[in-house]
């Protein structure tokens, strides 16, 4: 038996769109065990036919290895709610990949799979932090993938779910074609800053960067809560950002007793919250 344990994910993280995630400490269970016919449990019915992400990724897996797909068993036991901007997608693709790799004995290296997964999800933001852990800088250059995994601060974060899903599909509907000169320096200094602060634990100017021009001015109407959640923060000096496309928001203090309080907040206006920390790990497999 072979089970592979993936990280949730945050991507954009503000300032990051496209290229900055970070792993979470919010883990799913990816069993993998030899059977006669392929059979796929502990997820809703929808997601359990062939179309299934694990599935599709490690058929890719096994092509890319040359091997012929065996049949297996594959149960998922994840709390992970979809659609709401932790990276679901890419945590299964992640899951097929790491699970194809083990099931013919761990041939590929960490980049080797990121390569697989990058082009399977078509960007790098949330698979690059899934398989490495620690907050990463991704993006594509011609047929090379780049990935470089920072390690941070020691940052607390408050995840706070509504019950309301935003595809990515609609969240991209609603995006700028382009961005003024203006907006574009800031943006890059916003980004540059938001990495000094990530690493340094440097609050100040973490809030101070956490300003973006490219989806979140337009991706925030999406959201009900995120009005309400958004003034709150800004009140009581709390980063917080959308998390991917949302409906997910994040935010990120260095100790619990703000994060508490905006807990109390949030519970108010329905939305499920947990607290969560940046994962160093990304991706492991366990053999039994």
């Amino acid at each position: 038996m072979i089970k592979v344990v993936v990280p949730a994910t945050t991507a954009n993280c503000c300032v990051g769109f496209d290229c900055l995630g970070m792993a979470l400490d919010w883990w799913s269970t990816f069993i993998f065990e030899p059977a006669d016919q392929w059979l796929i449990t502990g997820c809703p019915k929808e997601f359990s036919g062939p179309d299934n992400l694990v599935l599709q990724a490690f058929k890719i897996t096994c092509e890319k290895l040359k091997k012929e797909c065996p049949s297996f068993h594959l149960h998922i036991d994840s709390s992970l709610p979809s659609s709401r901007g932790f990276g679901s997608s890419a945590m299964c693709i992640v899951a097929g990949i790491e699970g194809a790799n083990a099931w013919f004995g761990s041939p590929l290296t960490k980049l080797e799979m990121l390569d697989i997964a990058t082009r399977f999800e078509g960007h790098p933001d949330n698979v690059g932090p899934a398989l490495m852990g620690n907050v990463s800088v991704s993006f594509m250059e011609g047929d090379q993938i780049y990935s470089t995994p920072m390690p941070c601060a020691d940052w607390k974060l408050l995840a706070m779910v509504p019950d309301q899903e935003v595809p990515t599909a609609q969240a991209r509907k609603v995006l700028p074609k382009s961005l003024s000169l203006d907006h574009t320096k800031k943006q890059v200094a916003y980004a540059l800053s938001f990495m000094q602060a990530l690493q340094t634990g440097d609050l100040t100017l973490l809030e101070a960067s956490c300003h973006d021009f490219i989806h979140e001015p337009y991706r925030k109407h999406l959201i009900s809560a995120y009005e309400p959640i958004h003034q709150y923060c800004q009140d009581h000096g709390i980063p917080m950002w959308i998390s991917g496309s949302g409906s997910t928001m994040i935010a990120i203090h260095h100790t619990s007793e703000p994060l508490a309080a905006l807990q109390s907040f949030a519970d108010g206006l329905h939305l499920f919250c947990k607290e969560v920390h940046i994962s160093k790990k990304g991706a492991y497999v366990v053999y039994e």
